[in-house]
């Protein structure tokens, strides 16, 4: 590949045409590039059988990965992305070819404590006070509520389904809470389904009645809302509200993500497609949001809008991956506290930022040495803590 083919490649992952396996030849280049500018024919044809090497890695352990065509936005506000995408594919390589419990580079005494990622994990609580370990608990039936039978699926998935007569003068509670180093799918009555991110709960009815449905959040949440007519008056549409301390969501169907953590910034809505309306508590102000946009609550309740927001990193969570689009290292060690269930022990976290995609399924030593080799920081893991040396 010579550098106007890059250029071309380049054109072509900033256009949003490139398949995956292209960005990470697009980012193994970019590094040779930036470390070497004499192409000779000797560099040249090593260069060549390097990126033969990476096709056949790609194509042999990660069957159809190059086949996805993606936009990659984050491409276009910082080139060097680059070397920490390309680590990316290469670790989810590395992966899938090693069962090995031992981290990548044990011989850094600073990161032997490995920690592993989060998994499926959840706590349901029934309106009779009930607590229903479900990381644990089999498939099938795990209890009635009123008219309402609880199931846990084979992929894990807890769904709500109804097994009587459907009655408006009753409203039964069920909360499910997500501990650190947790995520979990719920499927509601109404065929909503929802994502739920680590440290995070739902409190919501086992069935929607008088023409409501509200459901209470702490944390984050990605929302399929079904547009569940009123099974009284079928032309009746009911509105689904998403309530937090700060804000309420009002929609009918659509798809939205809400990061509602207590300890962010501001609280995140992004609608990913159709309507919602975010109203905030302390001002009373409301927006309503259309596709591609974010809604972010300030500490004060005042809401602004962000226009052609990258959809992918709202949601890269539910979508098992990291997605850093020149984001800041303090929001990044409170999304890896919350994942691998570990403390952040770093006074005065410096304002770095970093840009790339990692698979949430790697051990924490993982991401840490991504970042390490893009940044000169120096991490430490110890008694589940990250602190940093000098």
């Amino acid at each position: 590949m010579d550098k106007d083919e890059f250029q071309q490649l380049a054109e072509k992952i900033s256009n949003g045409m490139a398949t995956e396996k292209e960005v990470a030849l697009y980012n193994y280049y970019y590094n040779q590039f930036q470390e070497d500018t004499s192409w000779d024919e000797s560099v040249l044809g090593e260069k060549l059988e390097m990126e033969q090497e990476l096709h056949e890695r790609i194509t042999k352990d990660l069957p159809g990965y190059g086949a996805k065509i993606k936009k990659f936005p984050y491409i276009k506000i910082a080139a060097a992305a680059a070397v920490l995408i390309v680590a990316s594919v290469l670790l989810l390589i590395r992966n899938q070819q090693s069962q090995s419990s031992q981290p990548v580079y044990a011989e850094e005494n600073q990161l032997q404590q490995d920690v592993a990622p989060g998994t499926n994990r959840a706590v349901l609580t029934l309106s009779d006070g009930t607590v229903l370990n479900l990381d644990e608990s089999q498939s099938g039936v795990l209890a009635n509520q009123g008219d309402v039978q609880i199931q846990k699926m084979e992929k894990g998935q807890i769904v709500y389904t109804s097994i009587g007569q459907h009655r408006d003068d009753e409203s039964v509670f069920n909360t499910i809470t997500i501990p650190r180093g947790g995520q979990y799918q719920l499927i509601l009555p109404d065929g909503t389904k929802v994502w739920l991110n680590s440290s995070s709960s739902l409190r919501f009815p086992v069935s929607f009645v008088n023409n409501s449905r509200v459901v209470e959040l702490e944390g984050e949440a990605y929302f399929e809302v079904s547009a569940l007519y009123n099974p009284k008056n079928k032309a009746q549409k009911r509105p689904f509200l998403v309530k937090t301390a700060a804000q309420q969501i009002e929609v009918l169907g659509t798809h939205f993500n809400v990061n509602a953590y207590a300890n962010e910034d501001v609280l995140k809505t992004t609608l990913i497609e159709g309507s919602v309306k975010i109203s905030s508590v302390e001002t009373g102000e409301n927006k309503i949001l259309q596709p591609g946009q974010q809604a972010q609550l300030t500490k004060k309740g005042h809401i602004r809008l962000t226009e052609d927001i990258d959809a992918d990193e709202a949601t890269a969570w539910k979508n098992g991956m990291f997605y850093f689009n020149n984001t800041d290292l303090p929001t990044i060690m409170r999304q890896l506290s919350r994942w691998y269930d570990v403390e952040i022990d770093i006074k005065d976290i410096p304002q770095k930022r970093f840009n790339g995609v990692l698979s949430r399924d790697v051990k924490l030593s993982q991401v840490l040495q991504m970042m390490e080799k893009t940044s000169g920081l120096k991490f430490k893991i110890e008694e589940r803590r990250i602190s940093m040396l000098k």
